[in-house]
């Protein structure tokens, strides 16, 4: 047995090497795997991704899993930890029970490795990375050893030829077999930020940029000393010299923890909002118009920057004003100095309140310039046919109105803030050095070093007019987004059960034939709304061809949207081969899936294979591409993949092959179909088709479907 097989843990430890591997790596896995159940099985197998999920979610942590291209294994290596791998005898086949390396992080060319008793080991990452590769690579090794043998190649340089030809073959290949272990996005976002260490370098942060404006503030004490005793010889500028050169480095370290802060916290954020995107519910996303969450984008991108970067510089400017209020307490001014500069913080307060408000009705307006310009984009054709010419612009001109009030009203609010502020101080300042400079009393060194309190408060008070209003930009767009931020921490349930349990157990033959079980089903679209679907009842066995009519506004689609997992009912029961949405997780979609009316339907932007397979799994097999195309040509769409150049690799949609309303029909059927669901929902599916077309369609869909639902009207 290697080295790098005694440091492999077998697949029965999994749940206890998640604990320990996110243990060690500071995420705090929250229960005990005691009573949780072993896989039995290879890494390999369909199951094992889903059991590991699970593992993963009952201590609170997220596993992802990831497969990269050949060419680029040692790349996700080196930023994959925490994480596990994979292992593969490099030099021989298969033996004992399968097993996993756990990943803490790696360090240069070296992998550190957590081993079976917990200890830390360092291990070339090179050999990691064979053994992970090990399957791929034995078929590529065995051909490029062939046809090397071939070849008159002097011994001493085969190695390296041999080496870029596996390298070569090897590029295009997939290789699975990596488990990311990271903080789930529900998760607290402190949590998250505490994971990634940023409150520790915020700290760092804030006290090396402390200790650079107290060396900047001893240098000029030094020089100004010097300058007034008339003591200004070279020892005294060399000291000073010094001090300014020391502020360098400290200068450069601020500057470069500040900007990682900035990286890592944007990553975070941004990681946060498209969960949180994605998981808005359809009603919510019905609701509100392509122009509000096309602001709700850009508000995003405002929150980001503006957030980030007025909070540096409020958190720095604080240490300057803190700096400075003690300089002015030194200073001919005294306590009474220091009484005003709080007087003028107080001020720059009230002044940031009314600009905040003047603000909000900016955006607003502007976000809703934006949301009615998208929404009118949309229609635009049919408030050309339906609208007067003369009344057409009528709201956007009162819109574009109320924008430019608001406007005027926020600038008149900004300027006393960026300008008046740090100007203002500047007068306030030497006002209150006139007292000691009138009367005399006051000695010329203190003056000074008043006059130099001042200007420190005035450049600080610059850096927080700036930060403030970024801040408050950030703080307005953070009510825009507050939905996502907030959606982002509701839990789901796509870790689902054990594969063990997803087996069920009938207890008679009848059970057994049971696909679809519900009782007393409540849907409302809204929590306030009549029920669309209210204490509904039914049955559905395998192998059954259902035909559902009904008007429109019956609550069809909603049912179909309900049996495929996209809607969650209010209340009653609703089961899927014996067990609820909770307990099947996403693995429910894998058993019942559909094809949603053409309205709710798309066609990506992408080939015309990804559109097909897209909810089966990408990239593809050979097996899938010829599954693939037999179904099209069943559907009747061999004369389309014909006529395209480039076949199931064309690429179609908005910016690519334009598909007809019955090409897409069929895509959407194709679609469904290939997922191989036991149960298959077409809803309208075969509305855009001609008689001979659908009677095609309907008898591929009978033949292939084990359970089929067809919705349509009567």
């Amino acid at each position: 047995m290697s080295e790098l097989a005694a440091l492999a843990w077998p697949v029965s430890r999994m749940p206890e090497a998640v604990a320990s591997l996110a243990r060690l790596a500071g995420m705090k896995p929250s229960h005990s795997t005691a009573s949780m159940p072993a896989f039995q099985g290879s890494p390999d197998h369909e199951d094992f991704d889903r059991w590991l999920l699970h593992v993963g979610a009952s201590q609170g942590i997220e596993v992802e899993p990831v497969e990269a291209s050949g060419a680029e294994v040692e790349e996700l290596l080196r930023g994959a930890g925490p994480a596990l791998l994979r292992y593969r005898e490099i030099d021989g086949p298969e033996s004992g029970e399968p097993s996993l390396l756990l990943l803490l992080r790696s360090r240069a060319r070296m992998a550190v490795l957590v081993d079976r008793e917990l200890r830390i080991v360092e291990f070339p990452l090179e050999q990691v990375k064979a053994s992970l590769c090990a399957e791929q690579e034995r078929p590529v090794i065995a051909d490029v050893d062939a046809l090397l043998e071939q070849t008159n190649i002097a011994p001493r340089r085969r190695v390296k030829i041999k080496r870029l030809l596996i390298q070569e073959r090897m590029a295009g290949q997939r290789v699975p077999g990596c488990w990311l272990l990271r903080i789930p996005t529900t998760a607290s976002f402190w949590k998250q930020l505490a994971y990634q260490r940023l409150p520790d370098r915020l700290v760092a942060m804030l006290a090396i940029f402390g200790a650079l404006f107290a060396m900047e503030i001893a240098g000029w004490s030094l020089i100004g000393r010097g300058a007034l005793a008339g003591q200004l010889d070279a020892g005294w500028l060399l000291a000073w010299v010094l001090l300014l050169l020391g502020t360098v480095p400290l200068r450069l370290a601020g500057g470069w923890l500040q900007g990682t802060l900035s990286i890592a916290a944007a990553v975070l954020l941004k990681q946060r909002l498209l969960s949180g995107a994605l998981k808005i519910s359809m009603e919510e996303a019905r609701r509100r118009g392509a122009g509000q969450w096309l602001s709700r984008v850009i508000e995003s991108e405002a929150l980001e920057s503006m957030a980030l970067s007025g909070g540096f510089a409020v958190l720095i400017a604080s240490i300057e004003l803190g700096l400075a209020a003690w300089v002015l307490a030194m200073g001919a001014g005294g306590a009474w100095h220091v009484v005003l500069l709080l007087g003028w913080l107080l001020i720059t307060a009230v002044l940031a309140k009314r600009y905040y408000v003047r603000l909000r009705k900016w955006s607003q307006a502007r976000l809703g310039l934006t949301h009615d310009l998208i929404e009118r984009m949309v229609g635009h054709r049919t408030r050309m046919v339906q609208q007067a010419a003369e009344h057409r612009h009528e709201d956007e001109d009162h819109e574009l109105d109320r924008y430019v009030t608001s406007s005027k009203d926020f600038d008149g609010a900004y300027v006393p803030l960026a300008a008046g502020v740090p100007r203002g101080w500047l007068v306030v300042g030497l006002l209150g050095l006139a007292p000691a400079f009138v009367s005399g009393a006051a000695e010329t060194t203190g003056l000074a070093i008043a006059l130099g309190g001042v200007l420190l408060a005035h450049r600080a008070l610059s850096s927080v007019a700036v930060g403030l209003s970024s801040l408050l930009r950030a703080a307005v767009a953070a009510k825009e987004v507050a939905p996502l931020f907030a959606a982002a921490s509701e839990s789901d349930d796509s870790a689902g059960t054990l594969p063990a349990a997803a087996e069920p157990s009938p207890s008679s033959a009848e059970s057994a034939r049971v696909l679809v079980h519900a009782r007393d089903l409540v849907y409302r679209q809204r929590p306030q709304s009549a029920p669309v679907i209210d204490g509904c009842h039914f049955t559905i066995h395998r192998k059954d061809r259902i035909l559902l009519e009904g008007p429109s506004g019956g609550g069809k689609s909603t049912l179909a949207s309900l049996l495929v997992g996209l809607r969650q009912p209010e209340s009653g029961l609703l089961l899927l081969d014996g067990l609820d949405r909770h307990t099947w997780g996403d693995t429910w979609r894998r058993l019942s899936t559909a094809a949603p009316q053409f309205h709710e339907n798309h066609v990506l932007s992408g080939t015309f294979a990804f559109n097909l397979l897209m909810g089966r799994r990408w990239p593809p097999e050979e097996s899938d591409l010829e599954e693939a195309d037999e179904l099209c040509r069943e559907l009747g769409l061999g004369e389309l993949l014909d006529r395209m150049p480039s076949g199931l690799m064309q690429i179609v949609g908005e910016t690519g092959w334009q598909l007809s309303h019955g090409e897409r029909s069929r895509l959407f059927l194709a679609r469904a179909l290939l997922q191989r669901a036991e149960l298959v929902v077409l809803d309208e599916s075969f509305a855009a088709l001609d008689p001979d077309t659908l009677d095609r369609c309907l008898r591929c869909a009978l033949s292939r479907a084990p359970t089929l639902l067809v919705i349509a009207h009567p």
